[in-house]
């Protein structure tokens, strides 16, 4: 399910405690948002970097920092109920909102990557992803950064590892990426095949809905991924996979928490 119009123009490219720089899709517009997701500023890339040292001077490093990266087509909305659990059980959060339908997969995860760079270094950095995400978490391992070696573990929610079958199909004449964009056209082609395989344990939860193929966008043999240390499936569609309690019971677990939630 895509989320309204209007909702996939912004990159979040500056995180500390809970606020946000963005970047509009199109890099004619910035803005600052506090914790609560409101526009505190507005203005050039440096008068928003200069609003957050002002608004936060001093950002405290965590102990264990959680990446959520939604999939195509939403936005960090559809991942409230999961960093809402993650935080209930100690991890900080980061949220992150990227313009999934406006750009390639490159793109997507080189603006998480500057940002990771400007992230006090956590002691353990994680991933939770869905969809997309997980493909934009695979890239990231292609980085040489001071932050890789802090990567602990990874969640992946119905990723594409293997491609989409139906993606595929339905891109046929290139429709379906002239409305979901160049990452569509990506999962369609098979681009998921020349990603890196994190080196860290990686856990899966794969959507197996009665009545469809797999979740009915990704199939279960579509989510999987050599080396992976866990693999879950749970009777839930692609949208709302991220939602079981099944999965946020096993994520928490998995990130090493001690789920609290039912």
């Amino acid at each position: 399910m895509i989320e309204p119009a209007g909702t996939q123009l912004w990159a979040d490219t500056r995180w500390r405690d809970g606020w946000r720089v963005q970047r509009r899709w199109d890099a004619e517009a910035h803005r600052l948002l506090d914790p609560a997701g409101r526009v505190v500023h507005r203005g050039s890339f440096a008068d928003c970097e200069r609003a957050l040292d002002r608004a936060q001077p001093s950002p405290t490093p965590a102990d264990h920092l959680v990446v959520l990266l939604h999939g195509l087509g939403r936005t960090r909305r559809s991942m409230a109920r999961l960093d809402r659990a993650l935080a209930q059980n100690g991890f900080t959060t980061a949220r992150l909102d990227y313009p999934s339908t406006r750009g390639p997969i490159q793109e997507h995860t080189a603006t998480v990557a500057d940002l990771l760079d400007h992230v006090p270094a956590p002691t353990k950095l994680s991933f939770a992803s869905h969809s997309l995400g997980g493909l934009i978490v695979r890239k990231l391992f292609g980085y040489d950064a001071p932050w890789r070696s802090a990567v602990e573990r990874i969640v992946m929610i119905a990723p594409p590892n293997r491609g989409a079958s139906l993606a595929a199909s339905l891109d046929r004449g290139g429709v379906m990426r002239g409305i979901l964009g160049p990452s569509y056209g990506q999962i369609a082609e098979g681009y998921a095949a020349t990603l890196p395989v994190p080196d860290v344990p990686v856990a899966i939860f794969a959507g197996d809905a009665a009545g469809v193929r797999g979740d009915g966008l990704v199939t279960v043999d579509e989510t999987r991924l050599e080396g992976t240390d866990e693999h879950h499936v749970v009777p839930a569609i692609h949208t709302f996979v991220m939602n079981h309690p099944a999965v946020i019971r096993g994520a928490i677990s998995f990130l090493g928490g001690t789920p609290n939630q039912r």
